[in-house]
């Protein structure tokens, strides 16, 4: 994220000027304002902080830096919803939460092999947290959960290289388990 230095007087000046850059990034986007200008604007103010502490001898303008921080910040954002921690199904006990909802029994008999691939996976991992380390263990739930390298190394404490290290000790071990 962005740092907590505010922006000095002649960069609050240059992003007000150039304000308008983000209603057109937005708007190019088909992108709704009230859902996406959080998103979009501290990706502009960093390029702003960039543009006026950076020398880019005309070799960039700031509209091409702002637009490119942008679509990063937004391509993060949509990522990070993306992850299947944050698109759990909710399933309530109520036959009908809402309209064009299925009940829980429709859910239940619509996936019946999915306790079978919930069991063969337990059991997976059962097999595979007798054979590495616990660390490694923590590694590989907060993975299946749909935590990224990134979450994961903040998390843990852990540099992101070692992270990915760890994982491919443990898909090594893991297709070790599978040829026996």
């Amino acid at each position: 994220m962005l740092c907590e230095v505010p922006l000095t007087k002649e960069q609050q000046d240059f992003a007000a000027a150039n304000h308008g850059l983000v209603y057109k990034f937005l708007n190019d986007n088909c992108l709704s304002e009230d859902e996406f200008y959080d998103v979009v604007i501290f990706a502009y103010l960093k390029a702003v902080r960039d543009y006026c502490s950076h020398s880019f001898d005309g070799q960039y303008t700031f509209s091409t830096i702002a637009l490119r921080q942008m679509r990063f910040g937004l391509y993060d954002y949509l990522r990070t919803q993306s992850c299947q921690k944050r698109r759990a199904e909710i399933i309530s006990i109520q036959l009908e939460p809402y309209s064009g909802s299925r009940s829980l029994e429709e859910l239940l008999s619509v996936q019946e092999d999915i306790p079978m691939q919930d069991l063969e996976m337990s059991l997976l991992l059962h097999d595979l947290a007798g054979r590495i380390s616990q660390q490694q263990m923590n590694i590989v739930r907060l993975k299946r959960n749909g935590y990224g390298i990134r979450e994961i190394s903040s998390r843990e404490k852990i540099p992101m290289k070692r992270i990915k290290e760890i994982l491919e000790e443990v898909r090594i071990v893991f297709l070790e388990m599978c040829r026996e």
